[in-house]
């Protein structure tokens, strides 16, 4: 995918040139000082369809160039060679060649991730992107048929490490460009540069090309294919392949991540690998690229290029180094259904690929597109190498296994079958049970993509891995999903629901991923932390169990698949959840050892537990997260149009404005703060560190939490200048200080009650949680954080309280709350718990980064409490209207309220007598 990226812009690169290649041309350096002792100069004449052995746009590797362009050995190096024109000269075996040379190279980063601006257009959106850099140069000179050599001078721009611009001029010379090639024809030279000026020159780049058309194939002979014949495969034969589109196929692009396997007895380089030269590690991964195809005499033809490499200078990217490299041609064999290969050493120098030349060609590989798979043999792709050197010879090595392994996405000509060889045993490790009548339950359909779920792992109740699993196979059909070559997408299909039952074959892929040893290590290969098994068995569509029979290989670098190398006396069992679940949709399961504890291949019972998502589930998820939005807009809204109402309210009524609890505004207040707070990136609508937009678009719920969040801080402001004109109001007036006294006294009671509620309010949430934890496998411990968050909420929803508290002590019967800011007010607080009423029992239980209204995480939310909560803030709502009514006392009992009518009546009487005396 970087090398058909790379090379689109190299062609970019070159059209763009084409156009002002003749004016360049004009300032080359002198053809004779640098090139005249190599090919002759000669005067040019008509343009010529002389076979120039470079296609239109011909591919090739480089090294070298520090200076100019960046590279190394973790890089990708490409060059793009582009004839302009041929023409003839007065000599019948020189022509006179234009053309551009462009380098390119791609080097891997790992970068945190960053906003999309202008100087981070490659890099967006992931931990790692690839930066690339480009050079160019025009060409002039000639080509000798006879000697095979090209040499031309030509002019280029490029820019130093610091920056600086550079005008370039260089001399380009080829070797063993012949208009007839064969296996040993490997075009090598160099590119040099011609400045004496120490700042824009570089160091001399080495080239290395493959040569097209007119190919020979020489090394396809009787002998040679007898050594395919004798021993060399013998598993159940391939696809067969059609004359038309065998070069359309695979075969003729590049088949990555094949796994190498190597026998037994290879635990170093030595006798076990076709490398000339290696480090004394063994390569672990191959590559096998196409670099022509044909078809000769109704035989399909094929050069290829194999490449074996370690796993770490595979996936960082290693540059084109000879050293791993072979060359060779193939044929298809189509009553074997395979591909066969001759292949060549690449013998080059230590740092240059100049002069670079093919050596042995002992070297055989076999490919094969298995059209039938098992549980012992799951690969889509399987091959082989050997050599036909005898043991005593130094190039002698080991044959070696490849395969496509669990790679996914290298994939098949056509779907293989698959065949069942464990069923007997399934039949006794998994007892068939009756028919079950599940009332209304529906389970997932075997043809869905609700089978295939990531999964924690778990022994003794103690967390020791991580994995996923797939549908390998249903029925005998291979799932396609994981058998195309292309990366593209595939579509999801609907979910089919089976109501009525069924018994289905199923084949899975199951791997595993250990975080330590400290497990059984029987479960374990030598020197892995992973284990793959491959299992069989049958899925109960009626009931939701899968139950299998696995195997999984005991010998991680054995190819040949014998009884010692697998352990198939394993069990496999999972429980789907329902489709419609409303308690969480949680799929449990176990793999288990059938052997005896004394056996020395016995593990413990591993748990499995996962979540799953169904599509159906999904889309009531997005149709229900839409449905909340619009709650929060309304209810947000709601809570701005009451706040108005009644700064609209004490502005009429300034006098009630000192009996106004400042404890209770400053609460929502900052009910209304906090939330923009920890908020506050997504009010901005970016965050750096966390999103990824790309080329500037937001999503559809990004837009809707700007919405939220703007309207929040509406509600924010009113409420911010409620309580600021509340304590103007208290400063202002010397004849409140009978106010203050108040206030102290109200929240000292208020905090009392608060921190009795939180006591209580948390022993019955832990209870109901503990009681949730044995339910569900979902780890849902609050920390005290959550749990204060929560309690938040709660003291939210009871925000009369301190105002209730304030009225009795200053005995006010004034309407200091108007009746639409206290009743609309408690509306929007009570209305979530009536919401998640409802949503429990239409909805499943999922994690809270879903919930956008009445997050469970922010408030109490349970059945109980929906109940409770809304019946206190009906309740508060009462009391104030009533307060308001018939005086804040009227809520208190009787001998509360004599007492204090006691001690006002002889301050009344005494000022009806004088009264009276002044009247006298």
């Amino acid at each position: 995918m970087v090398m058909d990226y790379l090379l689109s812009t190299l062609l970019f690169l070159l059209a763009m040139s084409s156009f002002n290649h003749v004016s360049s041309f004009a300032s080359l350096p002198p053809y004779k000082d640098h090139c005249g002792s190599i090919v002759p100069e000669s005067t040019a004449t008509e343009l010529t369809r002389n076979s120039f052995p470079f296609d239109d746009h011909h591919a090739g590797y480089f090294t070298g160039g520090d200076g100019i362009i960046d590279g190394g050995t973790s890089s990708y190096q490409y060059l793009i060679l582009q004839p302009f024109s041929i023409r003839a000269t007065e000599f019948s075996d020189l022509f006179k060649v234009e053309a551009s040379v462009s380098l390119a190279t791609s080097i891997t980063y790992y970068y945190p991730v960053r906003n999309f601006s202008y100087g981070d257009r490659l890099r967006h959106g992931g931990q790692h992107r690839y930066r690339r850099r480009h050079v160019s140069f025009n060409l002039e000179g000639f080509w000798s048929e006879s000697s095979g050599k090209v040499c031309m001078v030509g002019t280029g721009s490029g820019y130093s490490k610091e920056g600086k611009h550079l005008n370039l001029h260089v001399v380009f010379k080829l070797d063993n460009v012949f208009n007839v090639s064969t296996i040993t024809t490997l075009v090598s030279g160099n590119l040099v540069s011609l400045s004496s000026q120490k700042d824009e020159s570089f160091e001399p780049i080495s080239v290395l090309m493959f040569p097209k058309g007119n190919y020979n194939y020489t090394l396809d002979s009787t002998e040679v294919a007898n050594e395919f014949s004798s021993g060399t495969d013998t598993a159940k034969g391939g696809f067969s392949l059609n004359s038309l589109s065998f070069c359309s196929r695979p075969l003729s692009r590049e088949i990555k991540g094949l796994r190498l396997e190597f026998s037994l007895e290879c635990t170093s380089s030595k006798n076990c690998t076709p490398l000339s030269e290696s480090s004394g590690q063994l390569p672990s991964l191959m590559s096998l690229k196409g670099i022509e195809c044909s078809l000769d005499n109704n035989k399909h033809r094929l050069r290829v290029m194999v490449r074996l490499l370690n796993s770490s200078d595979y996936w960082v990217g290693q540059s084109f180094n000879p050293k791993n490299t072979l060359v060779g041609e193939g044929w298809w064999d189509e009553k074997k259904g395979m591909l066969c290969v001759v292949a060549c050493k690449i013998m080059a120098k230590a740092s240059s690929l100049a002069g670079s030349h093919v050596g042995d060609c002992s070297i055989r590989l076999t490919l094969r597109f298995p059209s039938t798979l098992s549980i012992r043999s799951t690969s889509t792709i399987v091959g082989q190498i050997w050599t036909n050197k005898s043991t005593h010879d130094t190039s002698y090595f080991k044959k070696i296994a490849f395969n496509n392994g669990e790679d996914a996405r290298l994939g098949i000509f056509q779907a293989p079958k698959y065949e069942y060889s464990q069923l007997e045993k399934v039949k006794k490790s998994c007892p068939t049970q009756k028919p079950m009548k599940n009332k209304g339950k529906r389970y997932p359909d075997v043809y869905s993509y609700d089978l295939r779920f990531d999964m924690k792992v778990s022994e003794s109740n103690k967390r020791v891995a991580w994995g996923n699993s797939y549908p390998f196979a249903i029925g005998d059909e291979v799932s396609s999903s994981g058998n195309s070559f292309s990366n593209t997408s595939v579509d999801v299909p609907e979910v089919k629901l089976n109501s009525t039952g069924g018994l289905f074959n199923i084949s899975y892929k199951i791997s595993l991923w250990f975080n330590s040893t400290n497990i059984s290590k029987s479960l374990l290969n030598e020197s892995s932390l992973s284990v793959m098994i491959s299992a069989e068995g049958v899925y109960d569509a009626g009931a939701g169990t899968l139950c299998m029979v696995g195997c999984r290989g005991l010998i991680s670098n054995s190819f040949i698949p014998t009884a010692h190398s697998v352990d198939c006396e394993i069990v496999v069992k999972f429980q789907l959840p329902p489709v419609d679940a409303k308690n969480g949709i949680f799929i449990k399961g176990s793999i288990e050892s059938t052997r005896k504890n004394s056996d020395p291949l016995y593990f413990k019972t591993l748990e499995l537990s996962s979540s799953a998502f169904y599509i159906e589930a999904a889309e009531k998820v997005v149709w229900r997260m839409d449905m909340e939005t619009i709650m929060v807009l309304i209810s947000t809204t709601l809570a701005c149009v009451f706040v108005g109402l009644q700064i609209y309210h004490v502005k009429k009524h300034p006098n009630v404005l000192p009996l106004l609890s400042l404890v209770m505004m400053t609460m929502l207040t900052l009910g209304h703060m906090v939330p923009l707070v920890v908020n506050f990136e997504a009010l901005l609508a970016q965050n750096p560190n966390k999103k990824n937009f790309v080329f500037g678009t937001v999503g559809w719920l990004e837009v809707n939490e700007i919405a939220v969040r703007l309207i929040t801080m509406v509600a924010f402001l009113l409420q911010f200048r409620l309580l600021q004109l509340t304590w103007s109001s208290r400063k202002s007036d010397e004849s409140n200080k009978g106010l203050w006294l108040d206030e102290r006294k109200a929240s000292c009671v208020t905090l009392l009650l608060y921190a009795a509620g939180l006591l209580i309010a948390l022993l019955m949430k832990s209870k109901r949680d503990g009681d949730i934890l044995v339910i569900t496998p979902v780890n849902q411990h609050h920390s005290s954080w959550e749990n204060l968050k929560s309690y938040g909420g709660l003291v939210l929803d009871g925000f009369l309280l301190p105002q209730i508290i304030l009225n009795l002590f200053s005995n006010t019967r004034e309407n200091v709350l108007s009746c639409s800011f206290y009743f609309g007010t408690t509306f929007v607080r009570l209305l979530p718990h009536a919401y998640d009423l409802y949503r429990t029992h239409n909805y499943a239980q999922l994690d809270n980064g879903s919930y956008i209204y009445a997050d469970p995480s922010a408030d109490f939310y349970s059945t109980s409490w929906d109940i409770i909560i809304p019946l206190g803030g009906i309740a508060f709502a009462i009391i104030i209207f009533l307060q308001q009514r018939f005086g804040a006392h009227c809520v208190l009992p009787q001998k509360l309220k004599g007492s204090k009518v006691y001690e006002k009546v002889p301050v009344f009487a005494e000022s009806e007598a004088e009264v009276e005396t002044t009247n006298l």
